[in-house]
């Protein structure tokens, strides 16, 4: 065995993506060897620096408990996971979370890990999108138009006017759980007002976006706009803000006719407002451009924005249409979006107002009515309330004190129920205390019995300073030590048995009550029943 600290690792084969974590504390790592007694751990290929060899457990009380290598005689491929810590296994260990989070939506997911390892993973959806969660902290966040969404990694710095452009950024965090695990949780970060978490149970994925506590209806932000220095007059024309020259740009970004179909293309998918202005830069560009090529695909971008541009045109007609009959809040709200257009005429945007004041007046109208209507019901109301006779004002108090006593009969029945409630809620939280002490005890007792020493409740309370263990009754103590019990084979002895080897009256009875309750036979005689339990502790020893 070698003595490199590694603790991640794969189950299964070299080549798997199902992580592991080593616990650290050797109660946890005995729990996790019985939970994973038939399954084989490898130093995984998908690792960066993962050798593909076998793996073993290594448990200490000196010193954290980790993975080791089988048979590290110093020959074969050297492996590189010296001295990595857990985040190195963050890809991993998203694609398990992802995996299971999209499977209990119906929903199923293709998974690859572009080099570096560890860096970054691409989740392909049955849909076509694609999500990618970038994880490495030293290396630049891709914002492109490859991935509908992006997610950011524990630590991944955001440049604040890109979190200002975007409005929000998704991220991931990692916590340790007990046993040799991780749970993942997903963040909405907010410009100045920081991150928002949720377990991915409380997440769901829709065609719009990923809906989270803070964004129940998301749609999906924009991209960020690429930072170039290029033609901008054509920036103008489509909504984007010029931005500060950059010494170096990519071809895509310098090429104004690439630029301009890149922006119809936005356009055309979510922001048809900047339709109109976008065909005038085609037009623009169409006028000053030479390159056969080039004017080939500009009028073939011009045909796509004209004809998607008269498609809106024709809706936003049909829209006014139905305004002009009759203007409801929904057509108005509705219309409101289109106007922002910027070939709207005068005409149209005076057949919104008129709709705005006719639907206002309507309205109106309809408040006065209604208001006409109560005012007479009201004064109908106190004109037969005038006319009752005192047969009538006596059967209305008889209702009213029939309705008294039903009320006073409930509020005491819910008075009961909450009682009760309450007593169940004291019983249920002194349950969960005593199962939470149980580990202590537990520990206690196995340090008594591999030390070869008897032990006591008072001794337990001082050792693991739980004050609870002093005030125990006879019954509470039953119960932990039942729960203690649990996994403690038929045949095997009992690591209560430490504690009834004081002799003690006290002792002795809590453990034939023990017995009782497991079902294992107990001596009459207190003095052959002492030294059968003294023979139980030598054997509990012998373990160790």
């Amino acid at each position: 065995m070698d003595r490199r600290l590694i603790q991640t690792a794969v189950f299964g084969n070299s080549n798997s993506d199902e992580p592991a974590v080593c616990p650290e504390t050797v109660e946890e790592l005995e729990d996790f060897r019985r939970a994973h007694e038939n399954d084989t751990i490898w130093c995984g290929t998908k690792f960066e620096g993962g050798c593909g060899r076998r793996l073993t457990t290594r448990l200490y009380t000196d010193k954290i408990c980790h993975f080791a290598h089988y048979a590290s005689s110093g020959t074969g491929e050297r492996c590189g996971r010296k001295a990595k810590d857990k985040d190195s296994a963050n890809h991993l260990f998203a694609k398990a979370h992802l995996a299971a989070w999209l499977n209990t939506q119906g929903l199923s997911a293709e998974f690859s890990y572009p080099e570096p390892l560890g860096s970054t993973v691409l989740v392909h959806l049955e849909d076509g999108r694609t999500l990618l969660l970038h994880l490495d902290r030293n290396r630049p966040v891709r914002w492109d138009e490859d991935s509908w969404e992006v997610v950011l990694g524990p630590g991944v710095p955001i440049e604040p006017d890109i979190l200002e452009q975007r409005g929000y950024v998704l991220r991931i965090r990692f916590e340790d759980r007990p046993g040799g695990g991780r749970n993942m949780r997903l963040g909405t970060e907010h410009p100045g007002a920081g991150t928002t978490w949720d377990g991915l149970e409380d997440v769901k994925l829709t065609s719009q976006g990923l809906n989270t506590s803070t964004r129940p209806d998301a749609v999906r932000a924009p991209m960020p706009e690429p930072r170039e220095r290029g033609d901008l007059e054509i920036r103008s024309l489509v909504g984007v803000a010029p931005s500060r020259p950059r010494a170096a740009s990519t071809a895509r970004q310098d090429d104004p006719v690439k630029r301009v179909l890149m922006h119809l293309d936005r356009a055309l998918r979510d922001q048809p407002d900047h339709l109109y202005s976008t065909v005038r830069a085609i037009q623009r560009l169409l006028e000053k451009e030479q390159s056969p090529e080039s004017v080939g695909r500009l009028r073939l971008a011009l045909d796509r924005g004209r004809a998607e541009l008269e498609k809106r045109r024709q809706y936003r007609k049909s829209v006014l249409a139905r305004l002009r009959e009759q203007p409801t809040p929904l057509l108005l709200t509705e219309v409101t979006q289109l106007m922002r257009d910027l070939d709207v005429t005068a005409e149209e945007r005076e057949t919104v107002r008129a709709a705005r004041v006719r639907l206002h007046e309507e309205q109106e109208t309809v408040r006065r009515e209604q208001a006409k209507l109560h005012a007479l019901r009201e004064a109908r109301l106190k004109q037969e309330q005038l006319v009752r006779t005192e047969h009538q004002r006596e059967e209305q108090r008889e209702r009213n004190n029939a309705a008294r006593r039903a009320w006073m009969e409930q509020t005491l029945a819910e008075q009961r129920e909450q009682q009760e409630a309450a007593e169940r809620r004291a019983q249920q939280e002194r349950a969960e205390k005593l199962d939470s002490l149980a580990p202590f005890v537990l520990g206690a007792l196995k340090k008594a019995a591999r030390e070869k020493r008897a032990t006591t409740w008072r001794e337990i309370q001082d050792k693991t300073g739980q004050r609870e263990v002093g005030r125990l009754t006879h019954q509470e103590k039953l119960a932990i030590l039942e729960t203690v019990e649990k996994k403690t084979l038929p045949e095997s002895p009992l690591w209560s048995t430490v504690l009834a080897a004081t002799g003690s009256a006290d002792a002795l009875h809590l453990h034939r009550d023990l017995l009782q309750r497991l079902r294992r036979p107990a001596l009459d005689e207190d003095a052959r029943f002492l030294a059968q339990i003294h023979g139980q502790c030598a054997q509990l020893s012998r373990q160790w």
